[in-house]
């Protein structure tokens, strides 16, 4: 068996979202099984190709030299340049979002074709790009769906909306979780890393690690920041990511003379643990997701996380005592991040995590492939 997995990501970058870390679990996994797998996706380090033995994947194939290219640059791309990766007739392939399926439809009709479903995406482009683009990507989703073998919701939420919408798919989609390298993320000493980042012993922070985009609502979290330092004169706000809603945060911030928030950008992954365990409590208010995976990794390393109420976040944070989800306003957001701020309570998350392990996942994602493979 072979898995292809297509996405507009570079595996050289050493700081990725949610869906690169699903992606890289998978492959992990099955190369742990002796199964190939390569990543169709964009750039080289420094804009020079070097060696794939430092990758989760046993082969990399950039179909363009340039990082950070439109998703629509990278799939008319890839319609391309797919004919010439030289894809076996019984390998999987497996894409991020529907769109990005349509290549593989259209030249590939002979393997098995899965797409991930990594919340309502479909939303996120009406909002961000507009209703031209919007109709554009539905009308390339609703053919995705049509043709794909498989569709896999990264949460029930998902696959509801999407068989509202389509429940002509009920046959073809499954839910599996996405998963978390619980070996990297783990309990850390938290004043030892404190020291390293030179914050106070006595500092009260509040974390979010992601990208700083409009569908993260974080203006929110900010607006509730202001609330808590007026309570909480040492408070800290820590903003880990980098975004196109970075420049607006930064201004609502000088506008009302906030202190102490302080923006990391990215990170290298091996940083993100060490600042998870520096918080007190991770906040998190999107206006809508898939299964957000930061969520998990901040439980996993056993911090208190806040949320709204967004894609299988209340059900992760079921029977955890210390966590809670707020309403989708500021006054409610506030309240229940200052009871984690002061109550101080130590929760122990970790072991609940462990259902979303990479080999439990994993197991899970290859049963698929398992399935499709014998099929072709």
């Amino acid at each position: 068996m072979h898995v292809y997995f297509i996405d507009n990501e570079n595996p050289f970058r050493d700081s990725s979202g949610g869906i690169m870390s699903y992606i890289v679990n998978v492959s992990k996994f099955l190369e742990q099984k002796q199964i190939k797998t390569s990543l169709i996706g964009t750039g080289y380090e420094n804009g020079v190709k070097i060696s794939n033995r430092n990758i989760a994947f046993s082969e990399y194939i950039p179909i363009i030299k340039k990082n950070n290219i439109s998703n629509l640059r990278y799939i008319l791309t890839l319609i391309f340049k797919i004919r010439f990766i030289g894809i076996e007739k019984s390998a999987i392939i497996h894409a991020q979002r529907p769109d990005m399926t349509i290549p593989a439809l259209l030249l590939n009709k002979d393997n098995p074709i899965i797409c991930s479903l990594h919340g309502a995406h479909d939303k996120a482009v009406f909002d961000k790009k507009g209703i031209f683009q919007g109709y554009f990507y539905s009308f390339l989703q609703r053919l995705s769906f049509k043709k794909v073998d498989m569709l896999v919701a990264v949460d029930d939420d998902t696959k509801k909306y999407f068989l509202g919408r389509y429940p002509w798919i009920e046959g073809k989609i499954t839910v599996v979780p996405v998963a978390v390298d619980m070996d990297r993320f783990r309990p850390l000493d938290k004043m030892k890393i404190r020291e390293r980042y030179n914050f106070g012993r006595d500092d009260k922070i509040i974390i979010f690690v992601g990208r700083l985009e409009k569908e993260k609502n974080l203006q929110m979290l900010v607006n509730a920041f202001d609330r808590i330092k007026r309570k909480m004169g040492h408070a800290k706000l820590l903003l880990v990511g980098r975004g196109r809603e970075e420049h607006k945060l930064r201004e609502r911030i000088q506008e009302r003379r906030l202190e102490d928030v302080i923006f990391m950008n990215e990170v290298k992954n091996e940083k993100v643990p060490e600042l998870l365990s520096c918080a007190d409590v991770f906040a998190f208010c999107s206006l809508y997701e898939g299964s957000p995976t930061v969520i998990k990794e901040a439980l996993a390393c056993n911090v208190p996380v806040v949320s709204v109420d967004v894609g299988d976040v209340r059900k992760v944070l079921e029977n955890i005592d210390g966590c809670y989800i707020a309403d989708r306003n500021v006054v409610d957001f506030t309240r229940k991040i200052l009871r984690v701020l002061e109550e101080g309570q130590k929760i122990d998350s970790r072991e609940k995590m462990l259902q979303f392990s990479r080999e439990s996942i994993g197991e899970a994602t290859l049963r698929i492939y398992e399935s499709l493979y014998k099929e072709a």
